[in-house]
C-alpha cells in the first residue's frame, strides 16, 4: 500500500542510492564514483537533522519508491547544520577522499554551489525550496511524483510559507509540465558547469493541488 510520510534515519541509505541512480550524470560529473551513495546519504541525513520533516518519502509495501526534499528556509537549514556541527563530518569525509571526489572535482562542486547561491538572488531570493525529487524507475507513471510534490507543498504551507522556489533543467519537459500543473511559473535562468537551470516560483496556495 502506497503511503507518504516523513523520512526516518533508516530510509537514508535507500534515498542516497535512489538519488545516485536517478541523477547519475550529475554524480559522474563530479567524479563521485562508487562512494556517491554514501556522500548523498550523509547530505540527506544532515538536512533531515537540521530541519526535521523536510525529507518526505513515498513507501510502497515497505520499499522506498521516491522522495522529496523541501526546505521552509534554506538559509536557516544551512545555519542550523553549521551550528549543530553536522556539516563537519560531511566536510571531513569530503576532504579526506571518503567520497571519492578529487580536488579538481571538488573545485567543480564549489563553483556549482557558488552558481546556485548566485542564482538564488534571481526572482527575489526566496528561501523556501523544493530541492530534490526522484522516483524509482519501476514506480514511475503511477502518480508518485505528483503525490510527492503535493506532500512537499503541504509541508511548506503548514510552516507558513507563501512563496516556493525550485530549479529544473530546461530539457526536463515532463518535470516542468508537472510543476506548472501545481502553479509554478518560470521567472529566470542561471548556469552552472553542466548547463542551464530554469528558476520557477509558486505564489499562494489557491492552486496547491495539480490542475
Amino acid at each position: 500500500m502506497l503511503q507518504y510520510r516523513s523520512a526516518a534515519a533508516d530510509d537514508l541509505h535507500d534515498i542516497g542510492h535512489l538519488f545516485a541512480a536517478a541523477f547519475g550524470d550529475s554524480v559522474r560529473h563530479v567524479g563521485a564514483g562508487d562512494a556517491a551513495a554514501q556522500a548523498l546519504t550523509d547530505v540527506f541525513g544532515l538536512a533531515m537533522a537540521a530541519e526535521p520533516g523536510c525529507l518526505i518519502v513515498a513507501e510502497d509495501d515497505g520499499q522506498i519508491a521516491g522522495y522529496m526534499l523541501a526546505s521552509r528556509d534554506l538559509r536557516r537549514l544551512r545555519r542550523t547544520a553549521f551550528w549543530q556541527g553536522q556539516w563537519l563530518r560531511v566536510l571531513w569525509r569530503l576532504v579526506t577522499g571518503r567520497y571519492g571526489v578529487g580536488w579538481r572535482e571538488l573545485r567543480t562542486v564549489v563553483r556549482d554551489k557558488r552558481a546556485f547561491a548566485q542564482g538564488a538572488r534571481r526572482c527575489g531570493g526566496h528561501q523556501a525550496r523544493l530541492l530534490s525529487l526522484a522516483v524509482r524507475p519501476d514506480h514511475q507513471g503511477q502518480g508518485i511524483g505528483r503525490g510527492l510534490i503535493a506532500a512537499g507543498l503541504e509541508y511548506l504551507r503548514a510552516g507558513g510559507v507563501h512563496i516556493v522556489r525550485l530549479e529544473v533543467r530546461p530539457d526536463n519537459a515532463a518535470a516542468r509540465h508537472l510543476y506548472e500543473a501545481f502553479g509554478f511559473d518560470e521567472c529566470g535562468q542561471y548556469s552552472d558547469s553542466q548547463g542551464q537551470w530554469v528558476v520557477m516560483l509558486k505564489e499562494g496556495w489557491e492552486d496547491g493541488n495539480a490542475r
